[in-house]
């Protein structure tokens, strides 16, 4: 059996073209279902993000691209000519090896992210529903989990922050610690505002107030985050009374000045607050990272930090390609062990045959045998025949991964004329778990 995959992800094509081969669950299903319905194809896995759409298929003969590719095309109606040019065809190893980088999260848009491996525990679990995977699509995705889970176990490469909202987060944590009893005040209503509060959100905020020049823009965000909205005119009044601000308006000038903070640190007896200012031009004028115990943080800031913290993780991107390697090269074993298993069982076969005929001729030689006398003769002729069996085929099952282990077993169906006798009957069941 032959192992390929398709796919398009966010190196090779543009978001419109993703969003057109993007799959839901019910299309999933259909794809999967329709590509096994060919004789061509006897096990499948759909693995469908936003940044990616990917096709696992194995089948008896290669190549399995243009019956992936039809299939994709049948369940979302795209035409092939519209994506035909950002589609990635893999075979054998190299399939194996693309799967496991992505399950690594080392082909994904933020490197270690660690969205892509419950993703891909989603994607094999609905194929598993469908009935659609076998003994090879089982153990490529199964050991895919325990590849990622080694490279985040083994390297650093999911540890540090990598998008502006949770650099900003993890600075805030620097200063307060526990942020699950902090209060947040946002000023503006935008994207990345929201972003960063959906990150405190996360760690246990839920004190919030918002505040923007059109009230009722204030009024939405903060039913969004189940806080309060509050008039840009008491900004300063606000800033009093809250640990953490995320500044993200469209203002030409600096709204919150060094004067201005230093009052505010007065009435609040100097308690640390945090300010992130996400606006360009500045929100806050720099001058008020000199006020004592007032930490402010510019795009610049953050951005200096992602930039920093993404150097890190390339670094461990290195250890985690050297544990993929590994992989790679233990399935290969493995995928070899399979190929000498019909060699085997079809050996096993001739010679049961053989004792069998031989037995059945003697003994009607010896009519005078009593039942035990035959049973006794007929263990001795199991007997032998294990015993002439032990020794190869422990050698080529000790050898199975490897490219010995590959010559024996061709060896022996050439000594014993077993071509014949290595029929899908030898194989191993292709939809059955390993």
């Amino acid at each position: 059996m032959y192992l390929a995959a398709i796919g398009v992800n966010h190196r090779t094509a543009c978001l419109d073209v993703r969003e057109k081969v993007a799959l839901d669950e019910e299309v999933t299903r259909a794809l999967l279902e329709h590509l096994v319905s060919r004789p061509e194809v006897t096990e499948a896995v759909a693995v469908s993000t936003c940044n990616r759409t990917e096709v696992y298929v194995v089948g008896p003969s290669l190549p399995l691209r243009d019956l992936a590719l039809g299939g994709l095309c049948h369940v979302t109606g795209v035409c092939r000519d519209d994506f035909d040019e950002s589609v990635y065809y893999l075979e054998g190893e190299a399939a194996v090896e693309h799967l496991f980088v992505v399950a690594s999260s080392l082909d994904s848009m933020v490197l270690g992210e660690a969205q892509i491996l419950h993703q891909l525990k989603e994607s094999y679990q609905t194929a598993t529903a469908a009935g659609t995977t076998g003994t090879m699509l089982n153990k490529l995705f199964r050991r895919s989990f325990e590849v990622g889970k080694r490279v985040r176990t083994e390297t650093r490469i999911g540890e540090s922050s990598v998008s502006i909202a949770s650099v900003s987060v993890d600075l805030a944590r620097n200063v307060f610690g526990d942020l699950a009893l902090r209060s947040v005040l946002v000023v503006g209503a935008g994207e990345m505002a929201e972003l960063v509060l959906t990150h405190l959100r996360g760690h246990g905020v839920t004190r919030v107030r918002v505040t923007n020049r059109t009230f009722e823009r204030a009024i939405e965000l903060a039913e969004r985050f189940a806080g309060d909205a509050v008039r840009y005119e008491s900004l300063t009044e606000h800033l009093a009374g809250v640990d953490i601000v995320i500044t993200s308006t469209g203002s030409a000038q600096p709204i919150i000045r060094r004067a201005d903070m230093e009052r505010v640190m007065k009435s609040r007896k100097n308690r640390p607050v945090f300010l992130i200012d996400i606006a360009v031009p500045r929100d806050v004028e720099a001058a008020v990272n000199d006020v004592y115990n007032a930490y402010l943080y510019d795009i610049d800031d953050l951005q200096d930090v992602v930039a920093s913290n993404l150097g890190e993780r390339r670094q461990e991107a290195t250890a985690a390609r050297e544990i993929v390697t590994d992989e790679v090269a233990a399935f290969r074993a493995w995928t070899r062990s399979l190929q000498v298993v019909p060699t085997m069982v079809a050996l096993r076969r001739w010679a049961t045959a053989v004792k069998e005929e031989e037995l059945e001729r003697h003994l009607a030689k010896m009519p005078d045998l009593t039942p035990d006398e035959r049973e006794r003769v007929a263990a001795l002729a199991h007997s032998l025949m294990n015993k002439f069996l032990h020794p190869p085929t422990v050698r080529v099952k000790e050898t199975s991964g490897e490219e010995e282990g590959q010559q024996y077993a061709e060896s022996l169906s050439r000594l014993f004329g077993l071509e014949g006798l290595e029929t899908s009957e030898a194989h191993t069941d292709e939809r059955s778990a390993p």
